[in-house]
């Protein structure tokens, strides 16, 4: 113990701040080097550069006193060392004594909890309930057989127990395994199936490790285009099932109604599937789905440009004028909320028709996508090709307008037809037409491809009706009605070629093809030709012998009395009520009707007898 270190605990002393002032660097300064007067610029700087070339042995008072303070230092820090090495080992020292002094005041809580209270530190106090901490004295026994033996038993106990773990988990595993392998087999079984039904099966473009089905069309559109593909992913029992994604919006398909004032006239049926659907059944509806879906988006973009057409969009559906009371109603609705018709509808031939044409035509479409493609690239430029409308809606309209000018000549051909059987003239139409009819467009379509394109190419021609009109003087007229919705016709135009037999006359001298913007305007040259022909029939026959055309533009025959000296005016109209014939003989009037709303009845009189009994 005597040659140890004795070390003051006194406090470190605190640096004197009056050694920094003025007062105190002055007198230092006189002291260390003499009066200010001593002090030069030159001195310094001879002193300055003696210290860098290391003459500075005229100094050597000035090097000991910095030696002797630099040991001062460092003799200080080294106790100021020790001295924080002391302090922490003795709070270290004075932490545990707390502790175990903590540690048996608790235990003699239990015992004498007021004597043992005045040791407790008031820390211990808060947190630890006095009696909780106690202690047992246990004998030690020497029972190293039964020991040994119980340790045996426990270690034996313990091996059974692992071991009959470990084969209930093989059991597990394997049951787990079977079933396993029975839902891996129904899965590749149905993909095997799909895969044989002709359904395209790959990978995930954007998961290498999922199967794929395509079941959309490549020439569609980028958007119907990514969303024919579907990932192919397995449920809980092992069947295949259909991953949409986000996207997919439900079963749709497109509706087609023949409406007539918020009526519903026509509708063809729904086909509905069971809920026990294949997958091949499946893939089948979800690729109608699409397909229609696809076919909604380019009519609602077509529609809008056929406003010039009377086409409409309505809400969720494109109105397409049927006739003058009635329109098309085009929609997608969703399967599964579709609701049945209540009504029974009168014929659903028509939309029906519509439905297949539309969908032929968009696959048209695709086809002529697909043409583009394979043709070499337009050259490059800043300007984006434009995605063309498809042309779906025009063909229809091209029908529904074809037909109803078809209609209207047909009905004032059997008008005509009705007033001249009457009046026992001969009158004769024959009919050729390339265009189809939306009421028999259901047996029209082909199964076959090659016929299949045939029928497209009907449906995107310009559509032709020729209707054939023989009068009875021998004077033919061939009527052309040509429908085509593109330019430069958007609409139905008339060509009226006429032939006579007779040079010279009014009919020959007439242009020999005529157009006619307007059915009017057809029905009334019609109606001025067929009376200049009645005419001129009334001329060579026995009755008419001595009756003169005064002008062969007229529809008018005169003849001159001898006893009265008056002209008898015989006259031939046709209008919309029928064939008349006027006429004043001997200063009396009269007429006679052959309307067009009834064919030829026994006992009504014919021309010729009428001008028999009238004129002898």
């Amino acid at each position: 113990m005597a040659d140890q270190l004795a070390l003051s605990l006194r406090a470190w002393p605190s640096e004197d701040t009056s050694t920094e002032s003025l007062s105190y660097l002055i007198a230092r300064i006189n002291e260390q080097r003499g009066s200010f007067r001593s002090v030069t610029e030159a001195s310094l700087e001879e002193e300055i550069r003696a210290a860098n070339v290391g003459e500075e042995d005229h100094l050597p008072d000035d090097n000991d006193a910095s030696q002797e303070s630099h040991d001062a230092n460092a003799k200080g820090e080294e106790l100021a060392i020790a001295r924080e090495d002391m302090i922490k080992r003795v709070s270290e020292a004075y932490n545990t004594c707390s502790q175990a002094l903590d540690l048996v005041s608790l235990l003699l809580t239990s015992h004498t909890p007021k004597v043992a209270e005045a040791t407790v530190s008031p820390y211990v106090k808060q947190t630890v309930s006095f009696g909780s901490l106690g202690a047992e004295i246990m004998h030690h026994t020497n029972g190293a057989g039964s020991q040994e033996t119980s340790e045996d038993l426990v270690g034996l106990g313990w091996r059974m127990r692992s071991l009959t773990r470990s084969a209930d988990s093989i059991l597990t595993s394997a049951t787990r395994l079977e079933q396993e392998m029975g839902r891996e087999s129904t899965y590749w079984q149905q993909i095997l199936e799909i895969k044989e039904a002709g359904w395209p099966v790959s990978r995930l473009p954007g998961d290498r490790q999922t199967l794929g089905v395509r079941f959309g069309f490549a020439e569609a559109h980028a958007e119907f285009r990514d969303r024919g593909l579907v990932a192919l992913r397995r449920d809980a029992d092992g069947n295949v099932e259909l991953d949409h994604g986000q996207r997919w919006r439900g079963e749709k398909r497109i509706r087609v109604r023949v409406v007539k004032d918020g009526r519903v006239l026509a509708e063809p049926p729904t086909n509905s599937m069971g809920d026990d659907k294949t997958l091949s059944q499946r893939l089948l509806r979800a690729r109608n789905s699409l397909f229609d879906e696809e076919l909604y988006h380019e009519l609602s973009r077509e529609g809008r440009n056929l406003v010039s057409q009377a086409v409409r969009c309505v809400g969720p559906n494109i109105c397409v004028p049927y006739d003058a009371d009635s329109q098309i109603e085009i929609s997608l609705v969703d399967v599964a909320m579709e609701e049945p018709l209540d009504v029974s509808c009168e014929d659903s031939s028509i939309p029906s028709a519509i439905a297949i044409t539309l969908r032929l035509l968009l696959s048209h479409a695709h086809r002529q996508n697909l043409q583009r493609r394979l043709q070499p690239p337009p050259p490059i430029t800043d300007t984006p090709i434009a995605r063309p409308v498809y042309s779906l809606l025009r063909p229809i309209l091209e029908i529904i307008q074809h037909q109803s000018a078809r209609k209207t000549v047909e009905a004032e051909f059997t008008a005509l037809n009705f007033a001249l059987s009457s009046a026992g003239l001969p009158f004769t139409t024959e009919e050729t037409s390339s265009s189809l009819h939306l009421n028999r467009a259901t047996d029209d379509f082909p199964t076959d491809p090659s016929t299949a394109r045939t029928l497209i190419n009907r449906l995107i021609r310009p559509h032709h009706s020729q209707i054939t009109l023989s009068l009875p003087k021998h004077t033919t007229l061939m009527l052309d009605v040509n429908t085509s919705v593109f330019p430069p016709t958007f609409g139905t135009s008339f060509q009226l070629t006429t032939t006579s037999s007779a040079p010279g006359s009014a009919i020959a001298d007439m242009p020999h093809v005529m157009p006619f913007p307007t059915i009017e305007a057809l029905r009334k040259h019609i109606w001025y030709v067929t009376s200049l022909d009645i005419v001129a029939a009334l001329q060579a026959m026995p009755p008419a012998s001595g009756w003169t055309q005064p002008s062969p533009y007229q529809a008018e025959l005169q003849r001159k009395t001898v006893a009265l000296g008056q002209k008898d005016r015989l006259s031939v109209s046709l209008d919309s009520e029928g064939l008349a014939l006027s006429w004043v003989c001997s200063g009396k009037t009269g007429s006679r009707v052959w309307r067009t709303d009834s064919r030829a009845e026994e006992g009504v009189l014919s021309l010729v007898e009428v001008m028999k009994e009238q004129f002898g």
